[in-house]
């Protein structure tokens, strides 16, 4: 589900993308429930879109530049959007590296599990989370 929109009159990509699907929706002569119906989401989100009150999903984007024939107009808008979603609400965090003490904690528990189970002699993605796990080859 997607979050409340926060930080309204500083969302201007949000806002230019609410605009853009709004226009589209018209000039293509959707109501926001035909348009609803001809996607996997309800009338009440596309609303909620175009009033500001939610931020779109990149699926919504796709679907709507489909239905719409926008070509690729909403979705190419979208990470602009999904950068500002970001900024507002705090979701950008730091990557975990290699070298963290949760990572030590995921790996101990990894090891674990593969001791036990015999896993990592036959399953090649067990074999790479542990090499992702170990960093980059330094050799």
């Amino acid at each position: 589900m997607t979050e409340p929109l926060t930080g309204r009159a500083q969302a201007s990509a949000a806002r230019d993308f609410a605009a853009q699907l709004r226009w589209w929706r018209g000039v293509r002569g959707f109501s926001q429930g035909r348009l609803a119906q001809r996607m996997p989401h309800s009338e009440a989100m596309i609303a909620k879109v175009e009033s500001g009150e939610r931020w779109p999903t990149e699926d919504l984007a796709r679907r709507c530049d489909e239905v719409l024939q926008t070509g690729g107009l909403l979705s190419g808008m979208y990470p602009a959007v999904r950068a500002e979603q970001q900024a507002s609400d705090g979701r950008r965090r730091r990557r975990k590296d290699a070298g963290d003490a949760s990572v030590d904690d995921a790996r101990r528990l990894l090891s674990m599990v593969l001791a036990d189970t015999n896993l990592s002699a036959t399953h090649p993605f067990v074999r790479d989370a542990l090499a992702a796990l170990d960093g980059p080859d330094n050799s």
